[in-house]
């Protein structure tokens, strides 16, 4: 029986059926699975918070509950344009590595031109 199902089998059911989002709930006899895909970043945190959801109404713990990898990646790019934007009013480093702010530098310039 398999421990996990692998997010790409929900991926190519996707494919296969033309779907956005799909939430897998799977029994093997004796353990019970949820597996989520989104085609889209948005659609993968939708069908990340419905496989959630599954989860709360079969009674696991919220520590199983996760992040999608892609969802991860956006809101590092979010934290890390708001501390350039934050860097660019004034507001201190928060956070900005030093390319990060030379590269907000850059674009500021070609913006003004």
């Amino acid at each position: 029986m398999p421990r996990r199902i692998p997010i790409a089998a929900a991926r190519e059911l996707a494919k296969q059926l033309g779907l956005r989002q799909v939430i897998l709930l799977a029994w093997d006899g004796e353990r019970t699975h949820v597996v989520t895909y989104g085609k889209t970043v948005e659609d993968c945190d939708q069908a990340a918070q419905g496989g959630d959801k599954l989860k709360a109404a079969l009674g696991w713990p919220e520590s199983l509950n996760a992040i999608p990898s892609r969802v991860k990646a956006l809101q590092a790019k979010v934290d890390r344009l708001e501390a350039a934007i934050s860097w660019a009013l004034g507001e201190g480093d928060k956070g900005l590595d030093r390319k990060a702010s030379g590269l907000f530098v850059h674009l500021a310039k070609a913006l003004e031109a």
